[in-house]
């Protein structure tokens, strides 16, 4: 797919961490010219000093996607010089939003379908040296925080001195993008919400460093700590902020110990970008996050390092953005040092471009506004692949993208974005960490200690998988899914007990956010629910008899031993004589997975009264009614919730839950969270799914 480039690195440098990269190449050009360029690296173009695109799409560990840029709209009436810069920075480090490979880039310019300039002869390298190289990660689950100095002969127009380029050894196989190109627009703010000033206190409380897996660190891939010369994030939390006033318009001088808080009124997901003005050197903290309370600027908790730090020199006007795409509602501005006049501060969008799509016919406002927010957090989380947030991780999760898949469905009618998600999983390849046959739960990302894995969201592939063929129009691309749901069948039968129930799970049991988790020792009736399911899905796939007989089975038994003749019992634990002994502790997720995977009908008699807890004591607000049962958390059990209602036709009671779930979120972020509570994202991809729930209830059940 690419004519004449071939992959290039720096000389010596494939395999260093956070290394920061330039490649530039000019040509004469005619129309309809364009740049076509993939990856390891992620990178950034400029087309005549022009933001033109961010990537790559990320794809399996050996592949690369190709994005296609159309060089046309940045070239001037009668000037056809095109000059291409490639920012690209090898992270080189493990996370779950990439796989780790040497870093590389490969790129080449077709004129009139022939390519006529290329890496490998064409492109020039440098090592510009304004992004320090020894930073903090951002998180565990995404690389290293920005840091750029820009004081002395450092920056793009004072290059350190051309690098040798050279071809990387690595052979990868090119793969179409799928998905569209994202959707770039510029929101600049108008004024500061709130400016005050600021002091060290050394009596406050403060975290270092905040990720989600200490322990796994130093082999995750991070420079040691006494290395790294600026530890933004900390040192915000450690100055306590006095307001001296509000509403101030920009431009706005903020001297040493001065800051400014901006406002956009709702989450965004894009490159932060900021017009500075120097007026002395100047060393200037930029932290953001997703929503805050109270008067001081604080981040939620999130386990990542929201903050940006820019070194200046004296006296000159820096145009900076955001190297990253982050996720942010609030944005502090923190002179550090010196003294700057801040021109201006907005963002670059990036996210699915959702022009044209339809909204349902929603009178409630709360339920459109619900709608609005699901179609926002959407966007957020399809630009490549489906995310669980733009935020921390930028990771590719299973079961989260079954709800995904379905919004992405109902708002489009394509299938775009999951067609990239699905290839991912059909090109992994087992490294050998994890059992054979299974898929992770997240790809493409590295292999977490002990090679840890959900069993349970790889039934929910198979059950993505079913209707992203069966219900979604591609019936002829079934064979490909083969060889990975069969895998997973080979893998799940080892675990069959004697009455065909799963039993002793490998790895992280995940059944939903609550205490339920801690019922997955030996038998657990949710999951073995859930594989009945995904063995009925094989049968309707690839019309395996034997995947239907053994899915009757396994709901026979789950249901004939968790059921105590009022509701379901979530676990079974053997004793000491290795007898299977059913345990009182209830789930009210499991009660929906016994609902829509377990069989069941709940018009049956013996189902009366578990009918009746669904409509008329479980909700959104129990207020401890019916304490036996464990409340749902947000996810999975809320959405459970939902399709059970839809499930049972309760199209009224479906959009009272809506509301009760998801009613205040726009209000306070214009989009929709991971938890019912101030927790976590604020912007959570299968939160999405709601516009799909309200859509349908609204519809009477048709399905959009």
């Amino acid at each position: 797919m690419f004519q004449k480039a071939q992959p290039i690195w720096i000389r010596g440098k494939t395999c260093e961490m956070n290394l920061y990269a330039v490649f530039q190449a000019e040509a004469e050009l005619t129309a309809g010219a364009e740049l076509h360029i993939a990856g390891t690296a992620f990178y950034r173009i400029y087309v005549n000093d022009c933001f033109a695109h961010f990537g790559p799409a990320r794809t399996a560990k050996g592949y690369l996607r190709k994005d296609v840029i159309p060089l046309e709209p940045y070239l001037k009436p009668g000037d056809r010089r095109c000059r291409i810069r490639v920012e690209a920075m090898g992270y080189y480090c493990k996370s779950l939003s990439t796989v780790r490979q040497p870093s590389c880039i490969m790129a080449e310019i077709r004129e009139k379908g022939q390519a006529v300039a290329y890496t490998g002869r064409d492109f020039q390298g440098f090592l510009p040296g304004c992004r320090l190289q020894k930073a903090e990660r951002y998180s565990v689950q995404r690389a290293f925080t920005e840091v750029w100095d820009y004081r002395g002969n450092r920056g793009l127009a004072q290059a350190s001195g051309s690098a040798e380029e050279v071809v990387v050894k690595e052979e990868f196989q090119i793969l179409e993008r799928h998905a569209l190109c994202p959707q770039y627009e510029d929101f600049d703010l108008a004024k500061a919400s709130l400016y005050g000033s600021f002091v060290f206190d050394e009596t406050r409380q403060f975290q270092e460093r905040r990720y989600s897996w200490k322990g796994e660190l130093p082999h995750w891939g991070m420079f040691p700590w006494e290395e790294i010369p600026y530890h933004p994030y900390a040192w915000v939390q450690r100055q306590k902020q006095t307001v001296l006033g509000r509403e101030k318009k920009l431009p706005l001088q903020l001297n040493e110990g001065e800051y400014a808080i901006l406002d956009f009124g709702r989450i965004e997901a894009g490159f932060l970008k900021a017009s500075m003005e120097s007026l002395g050197e100047s060393d200037i903290v930029i932290a953001f996050s997703e929503f805050y309370q109270g008067e001081e600027f604080q981040f939620c908790n999130m386990n990542a390092h929201n903050v940006l730090e820019y070194l200046l020199a004296e006296g000159n006007r820096y145009q900076v953005q955001s190297f990253e795409p982050y996720t942010f509602r609030f944005v502090m501005v923190a002179v550090k040092e010196g003294c700057i006049r801040l021109c201006s501060l907005g963002v670059k969008t990036f996210q699915y471009d959702l022009g044209g799509i339809p909204w349902p016919a929603c009178e409630n406002e709360v339920q459109a506004s619900i709608c609005r927010a699901a179609v926002r957090t959407f966007a957020h989380n399809a630009v490549d692949l489906y995310t669980d947030c733009p935020s921390r991780e930028r990771a590719g999760w299973l079961c989260d993208s079954y709800f995904t898949g379905r919004t992405e469905y109902a708002l489009t009618g394509k299938t775009l974005v999951e067609d990239n998600f699905l290839e991912n999983y059909r090109l992994f390849e087992n490294p050998g960490d994890y059992p054979a046959g299974v898929l992770p739960d997240c790809y493409p990302s590295d292999v977490r200690g002990g090679g840890e894995f959900i069993p349970q969201w790889t039934m929910w592939y198979i059950l993505e998988v079913e209707e992203y063929l069966l219900k979604r129009g591609h019936e002829d691309r079934t064979e490909e899914f083969r060889k990975s749901i069969y895998g997973l069948l080979d893998f799940y039968v080892q675990y069959e007990n004697e009455d065909g129930l799963l039993e002793c799970l490998p790895s992280w049991n995940f059944v939903e956010w609550s205490k339920a988790n801690e019922w997955t020792k030996d038998v657990n009736y949710p999951t073995n629910f859930l594989y009945a399911r995904a063995l009925e899905a094989v049968y309707h796939i690839y019309g395996d008899e034997e995947c239907e007989r053994r899915s009757r089975r396994v709901r026979k038994a789950a249901v004939e031993q968790s059921f105590n003749g009022r509701y379901f019992r979530d676990h079974g634990v053997r004793d000491e004589k290795g007898v299977l002994r059913v345990q009182e502790d209830s789930s009210e997720a499991c009660q929906y997975y016994a609902v829509l995977f377990g069989g069941i009908d709940l018009r049956a008699d013996a189902y009366q009264e578990l009918k009746s807890l669904i409509l008329h004591v479980f909700s959104p607000d129990r207020k401890g009614a019916m304490p036996q049962i464990l409340e749902v958390n947000a996810f999975i059990g809320a959405y459970l919730r939902m399709d059970t209602l839809l499930k049972m036709q309760e199209y009224e009671l479906v959009l009272k839950d809506a509301e009760g779930f998801f009613g205040k979120m726009e209000e306070y972020t214009g989009t929709l969270w991971e938890y019912r509570q101030l927790v976590g994202s604020y912007d959570h991809g299968f939160a999405s799914y709601a516009f799909v729930v309200i859509a349908e209830a609204v519809g009477g059940g048709e399905k959009r």
